[in-house]
């Protein structure tokens, strides 16, 4: 396929998107990212949610599939399983024609420019900053916008999830070495987000990559005739794009963008980001995310209905969620 990264021509272009798996959970930074690029490449596949809040992502089903990782998502293409989120978003742009080529062919000038934006952006450990402030709540710049309720069951659940992976790697030993490598990952983590002056670290190693990012928005900006949609390398959206929107939809959520990207001090991110939240794309993961409790739900009710005394008690158990989703949303 002309234009495309030529670090991914071990992966066969041959492919029926019929056979395409997406394990994946709205809410997870990864997952976001690889929809978003499913979504602009236009590609079809079946959705298989693993639910974070339920621990689905510890469960030995999930660990077989992706064994040494530590992200959800994971993409299965028939016999093929990709649990990389960068290498899944490589995969999905070869495996489609329509849309925007997200990843350049990397003998060209363009191609290596945005390779070296997403390898920056991709270095950032989202998921400690995310903990960090979960953990320190007083050094979100305006305030985290997650409830407190979740906020407090995020942190005891990190917590938790040390003793739980240790417990499952007892319970299976055939997977013995992927639940003790995503502890000894989660304990190195958990070390860094419970030491404030370390969470200090990483937010501060962030001020500089946004001012590179301004810089480069606004010298696009600059060499352009065109006065419609600019992104990062000019009317094209690429891999990198879609990295940094999804970090900007992150730090937004924790109540950073006052400190990262505010419109006085960085107009041009401020402006890339509104522009990028029309997009129906963008707007179809926060579709996603809002109709997530209504699933939550049914997967709690299936899940309790053993429980019940009969259809009545499924039918109250019904009433008093909905009544809680109400009250949630007032």
């Amino acid at each position: 396929m002309e234009g495309k990264s030529q670090g991914s021509t071990d992966l066969s272009s041959d492919i029926d998107s019929q056979n395409i798996t997406c394990f994946y959970f709205p809410t997870s930074f990864s997952s976001q990212k690889v929809l978003l690029a499913l979504y602009e490449k236009n590609v079809q596949f079946k959705p298989k949610l693993v639910s974070l809040f339920h621990g689905q992502h510890m469960e030995p089903w999930y660990v077989r599939l992706n064994p040494d990782g530590v992200h959800v998502p994971v993409l299965k293409d028939g016999a093929k399983i990709i649990n990389n989120p960068e290498e899944i978003i490589d995969y999905i742009d070869m495996m489609s024609d329509t849309g925007p080529t997200l990843v350049p062919d990397l003998k060209t000038s363009l191609g290596q420019s945005v390779a070296s934006v997403r390898e920056q952006l991709t270095g950032i450990p989202v998921d400690v900053i995310t903990y960090g402030i979960i953990f320190h709540p007083h050094l979100s710049a305006s305030g985290c916008r997650l409830p407190f309720a979740v906020q407090r069951s995020m942190r005891e659940n990190f917590a938790k999830r040390l003793c739980y992976l240790t417990h499952k790697a007892t319970r299976h030993p055939s997977l013995r070495d992927g639940y003790l490598a995503k502890s000894q990952t989660a304990a190195q983590k958990y070390d860094i987000i419970t030491d404030e002056e370390k969470v200090k670290g990483q937010l501060d190693q962030l001020d500089n990559i946004f001012s590179d990012i301004e810089i480069l928005l606004r010298r696009t900006k600059e060499g352009s005739d065109d006065s419609g949609e600019l992104w990062l390398f000019g009317k094209m959206i690429t891999a990198a794009d879609i990295s940094l929107t999804i970090l900007l939809s992150r730090l937004s959520l924790l109540g950073m963008e006052a400190r990262y990207f505010p419109a006085k001090t960085c107009p041009n991110i401020h402006k890339y980001y509104q522009l990028f939240q029309k997009r129906s794309t963008f707007r179809r993961i926060q579709y996603e995310i809002n109709d997530l409790r209504w699933t939550l739900v049914v997967e709690d009710l299936k899940a309790a209905a053993p429980y019940m005394l009969g259809a009545a008690g499924v039918l109250i158990a019904a009433g008093l969620v909905a009544w809680l989703v109400k009250t949630i949303q007032k």
